[in-house]
């Protein structure tokens, strides 16, 4: 019996270790060594920039769909960005597909109503606040109709218009474009319209825009998730949109996370 214990705890320790080799493989051939060991030891990894010259994104993986979350913007640098690095261990990974998973990833990205009652941590009020009141898809930016969320497909190529009411800067249009390939899918999006703050207009049109790539490795999902954006520094409310977008970017990655877990 306890022979037959030790050899099965010999026979686990092998395993995880050639799995664990193999994952930061994976992981190397997209990523800088230092950010591999980081994102191994802790599970992710941020950096948030704010108002400082010629500073970069650094965090995203050598890949296709990253490299056009990265172009997800236009002109001169935005005074603002935060972008995250997250690994994710699957929970369920009996019977699994990369195919499947991209399906599934993919459709989790274009389900916008499920965005309706998501939660983060304001850091102004110090509590969970709402983050959108309401969140639907709709036919179009003229006239604005509420249209069921397009889940048909992969989702490649898809370009989509939804409608957020958010309770800090009110209610206002998105649009959404998606991308899925051999390693997964994202989506890139942008604001329509101005987004205000009381009687002020912090944030003109396109001036917000968010990526989130989900990247599947079987076992697990390596995420990035970028947000910038261009507003004045106004005393006193720049500081407060500054750690807002910063904590808003973790909620959708629980969002991802929770509607996923949800699937498999």
């Amino acid at each position: 019996m306890k022979k037959t214990i030790l050899l099965w705890v010999i026979a686990t320790i092998f395993v995880t270790s050639v799995f664990s080799d193999s994952l930061e493989k994976q992981l190397q051939e997209m990523l800088p060594a230092e950010i591999v060991t980081v994102l191994l030891s802790e599970g992710h990894i941020q950096n948030t920039i704010y108002r400082k010259r010629d500073v970069y994104p650094s965090l995203a993986p050598d890949t296709p769909l990253a490299d056009q979350a990265i172009d997800n913007w236009d002109g001169k640098l935005p005074p603002f960005f935060s972008e995250t690095l997250y690994l994710y261990k699957k929970k369920n990974i009996h019977n699994n597909s990369i195919k499947t998973g991209r399906r599934t990833i993919s459709q989790i990205l274009r389900s916008v109503s499920s965005l309706e009652g998501l939660e983060y941590f304001s850091t102004s009020r110090q509590k969970m606040r709402t983050l959108y009141e309401k969140s639907y898809t709709v036919n179009n930016d003229r006239d604005r109709q509420r249209i069921a969320d397009p889940l048909d497909g992969d989702g490649d190529g898809l370009i989509l218009t939804a409608i957020h009411k958010d309770l800090t800067f009110g209610e206002y249009a998105y649009t959404y474009a998606y991308k899925t390939d051999s390693s997964g899918a994202a989506f890139f999006s942008r604001n329509i319209d101005a987004l205000k703050y009381s009687f002020i207009t912090l944030i003109e049109a396109g001036n917000l825009r968010v990526s989130l790539v989900v990247h599947d490795l079987q076992d697990y999902l390596l995420i990035y998730a970028i947000t910038r954006a261009s507003f004045p520094a106004i005393p006193g409310i720049d500081g407060k949109i500054n750690a807002s977008f910063s904590t808003r970017a973790e909620a959708m990655y629980n969002w991802f996370i929770s509607e996923y877990e949800k699937n498999n």
